[in-house]
């Protein structure tokens, strides 16, 4: 990992974005470009995927006509938890995109939890995920980011 590079890591519930800026004056002349720091440039919450489906809707059925005994349907079941989730994960995509395309760094570390990321990977655009040098499928939103080099070192 060098300077001006983004380490992108994911859930989701939560995504932080962090630039790797230079620890010291060698890194900043680009002698050591390897000696870097993360810092939080970014960060977003995605409230939707905390939600619970009692949260978005009633606990009355419908307002569809009851049939003959006068009961009311609930209507057709839906997927609307798979729905949210969906939504969520083109969210995540979507900021991936953008957040890439505002910085344009060299290379991009992005660490997405294992159950999401293949569906996110998926959705990100063409020409970001060329921008991407390493990905690791794990969640480490809550890892502290003096850990987070490390971890994609770990890797190889």
């Amino acid at each position: 990992m060098k300077v001006n590079d983004l380490v992108i890591v994911a859930s989701l519930g939560e995504m932080k974005i962090y630039k790797a800026n230079p620890r010291d004056l060698e890194a900043e002349a680009g002698l050591k470009p390897q000696n870097v720091k993360l810092d939080l440039i970014n960060a977003f919450d995605y409230v939707e995927s905390h939600m619970r489906l009692q949260d978005i809707t009633t606990d009355e059925p419908g307002q569809f006509k009851g049939d003959a005994n006068g009961m009311r349907s609930h209507g057709e079941p839906h997927n609307l938890e798979a729905k949210l989730e969906e939504d969520v994960i083109r969210t995540i995509a979507d900021d991936i995109n953008k957040i890439v395309r505002e910085n344009n760094p060299p290379k991009v570390f992005l660490a997405i939890s294992e159950h999401i990321f293949d569906r996110v990977y998926s959705k990100i655009d063409k020409d970001v995920q060329a921008k991407v040098f390493r990905t690791l499928k794990k969640d480490l939103t809550k890892r502290d980011k003096n850990e987070l080099i490390e971890e994609f070192k770990k890797k190889f």
